[in-house]
């Protein structure tokens, strides 16, 4: 009987469940949306209950319309990364979930980034010190919610509190855990200098085990496949996009453009990041990620859209209204710092900002601005990984990004790179697959759906060098005037 795995991709926005044979085929798939809640400003929390009935449904619905000729092999998870809530003794939350766009611990990342011991954390760690990181969510918990800080059984993530409903076991898996600001990448385990800092024991904490390690589903299922398949732990959604778009070579580099946005390449013996501008995280106890991510990608012409636009109108339809809108927009300029930035500048307090407006301007003119600014800011970050790992031989681009191909387009031009766009499912999802079927010992062949590539438009990327000087000049002069 053929055999095939059921891949989560448990993300920002929305949970999505494939069901990928050996050849990368893809049966089914589902996806379940839900919201983010902005209580305050800084603060960016989700209902962890509502994560755990999105994963619930596009499992049973995905296993239950997968034909019966087709027989369920193993269930593997990705997930977004610096997650953190706080859980009781029985397991249930005491707190909203904090996802990695929440900055309210901005004070207390910059005192400990400008320290001694933050340096020495990032290059343990290979975690960025910033808001977005558990460590800093956990000291900024300390210091105003002592009491609850205190009495909280576990501190974990969105994939530990879904696997513990399911699987009734505290595990994360390394590649989550290097994530958090917390994990040393030599010894594998919680950082002794990183608990200290955040002032808890490793026992409040899950055990870290590898991206295969096999569990099984404790509640019972409808479907009695469910209830019988090993679950693997996978990895985190950064580190598996890398890998289910096929870029695991030293000179391959990806981005990956959605919600949020990252750059990454595989962590080579050129690796060297003395100004600590990029994370290092790990994808097996083998194979480091390197990269830097973005807190502003299509979220940004989502605001714009619901506020400025309709708030049915899809991101897709928002940048065809751009279409007409010549390069660099009129001297029209914006920095797309709606949520802070991490990478490379890592300033939880930057703001947006529109620059040179004139009445000749239109909306379509803020917008094509607002996707200008976001590919200045990649092109910001692909420069850094760079110049740490060195020159990139190909380009491969992922994420919500690639159904507005006119945004492919125009992030070619301005980066004056070729960038291959695969018309395959979600990468992440294809990742934890990969992952899945290696621990079954079936062999993943990935047959290439085809490939869409992208070259730059020359004459173009002339302007846009020197609109990005301008980018970089203009955030140089507005940073000090930025406040929380």
């Amino acid at each position: 009987m053929n055999q095939f795995v059921i891949a989560i991709d448990i993300g920002t926005t929305s949970t999505k469940a494939l069901a990928v044979l050996p050849n990368g085929a893809v049966l089914e798939t589902q996806q379940r949306f839900y919201p983010t809640y902005y209580p305050k400003p800084g603060f960016a929390e989700q209902d962890a209950d509502q994560i755990l009935e999105a994963v619930k449904e596009v499992l049973t619905s995905v296993a239950h319309n997968v034909s019966s000729d087709f027989q369920l092999a193993g269930i593997c998870f990705s997930s977004a990364m610096h997650s953190l809530m706080a859980v009781d003794q029985q397991g249930n939350p005491l707190t909203p979930l904090i996802i990695w766009a929440d900055t309210r611990s901005a004070a207390q990342a910059k005192k400990l980034r400008d320290s001694e011991v933050g340096k020495k954390l990032h290059d343990q760690t290979g975690t960025a010190i910033h808001p977005m990181s558990p460590l800093c969510k956990l000291l900024w918990w300390r210091d105003h919610e002592l009491a609850l800080f205190e009495r909280s059984h576990k501190f974990i993530g969105i994939k530990e509190y879904i696997l513990f409903q399911l699987c009734s076991e505290y595990l994360v898996d390394y590649s989550v855990a290097s994530a958090t600001g917390l994990f040393n990448l030599d010894s594998l385990d919680w950082s002794i200098e990183a608990l200290d800092v955040a002032g808890i024991a490793k026992e409040k904490l899950s055990k870290p085990v590898s991206h295969d390690h096999q569990v099984k589903i404790i509640k019972s299922f409808d479907n009695p496949q469910l209830n019988t398949v090993p679950v693997f732990l996978g990895a985190n959604d950064g580190c598996l996009a890398q890998l289910g778009s096929e870029a695991m070579n030293e000179g391959d580099l990806t981005i990956t453009l959605g919600t949020s946005g990252a750059v990454r390449r595989v962590g080579g013996k050129l690796f060297n990041d003395a100004d600590q501008k990029l994370f290092r995280y790990l994808l097996t106890k083998d194979i480091a990620i390197v990269g830097g991510a973005t807190n502003n990608g299509s979220v940004i012409l989502d605001w714009f859209g619901r506020e400025f636009v309709s708030s049915t109108t899809s991101m897709v339809e928002i940048v065809k209204l751009a279409n007409d809108v010549p390069a660099c927009c009129d001297g029209l300029l914006a920095l797309p710092f709606l949520q802070g930035e991490r990478a490379p500048m890592y300033n939880p307090d930057a703001k947006g900002v529109f620059f040179n407006v004139t009445l000749r301007h239109t909306r379509a003119h803020f917008i094509k601005a607002l996707m200008e600014g976001i590919c200045f800011e990649l092109c910001s970050i692909v420069k850094s990984v760079e110049a740490a790992c060195g020159n990139s031989k190909r380009v491969l681009v992922s994420g919500g990004i690639i159904h507005a191909p006119e945004w492919v387009q125009l992030l070619s031009t301005i980066l004056g790179k070729e960038l291959i766009v695969s018309r395959a499912h979600d990468a992440s999802a294809l990742g934890a697959a990969e992952i899945a079927f290696s621990a079954l010992q079936i062999p993943f062949h990935y047959n290439k759906s085809g490939e869409i590539k992208f070259s730059p438009e020359l004459a173009q990327y002339e302007l846009y060098q020197n609109q990005f000087k301008a980018f970089e000049a203009l955030y140089s002069k507005v940073e000090a005037q930025f406040s929380n």
